[in-house]
């Protein structure tokens, strides 16, 4: 594990990057059930890798470019999911960013937080109805230009 951090820490610093990383979306469903756990509510037990991850994807890709983020809209909301968050840290502070496993889990807490402080999105991670959910997220930078976009999405009992 070490020496994958260590290698996409060195790919970072790459001159413009962008990167996919299914571990910082499973740290965030880990403490998305932290969470959860800590309020008595059911985890989510079904971490999702079709349909739903592959329009969460398309969600924090075009997010990823944009310079204010949008929520579903148009033909795609709630195909296959009832429930989204999406989230964009963003600094220009970069110089230090490697992405060591600390700072991984540094950003999964952040991402967390930001969905607990706001009354919408805490009301959506804490659902209990929720039994499967994705998270996806982009990385991206650029000289000193560091951003974090990520989404939830979730599939409520309700739903087939």
């Amino acid at each position: 594990m070490t020496i994958a951090c260590i290698g996409f820490g060195i790919y970072l610093n790459a001159q413009d990057t962008a990167v996919k990383s299914v571990h910082l979306d499973s740290l965030i469903v880990k403490e998305i059930n932290t969470y959860r756990t800590s309020l008595g509510v059911p985890t989510i037990k079904v971490f999702e890798y079709g349909e739903m991850r592959k329009l969460s994807y398309a969600l924090t890709d075009s997010n990823s470019n944009r310079e204010f983020i949008e929520h579903s809209k148009g033909a795609k909301i709630f195909v296959g999911y009832n429930s989204e968050c999406i989230f964009r840290y963003k600094t220009t502070e970069a110089d230090s960013f490697k992405l060591t496993e600390a700072e991984l889990h540094t950003l999964a807490k952040r991402t967390v937080q930001a969905w607990i402080d706001s009354p919408n999105h805490n009301w959506i991670i804490s659902c209990s109805l929720a039994n499967s959910c994705t998270v996806t997220t982009v990385i991206k930078k650029r000289g000193k230009n560091f951003s974090l976009t990520a989404s939830y999405h979730a599939k409520n009992k309700s739903i087939k």
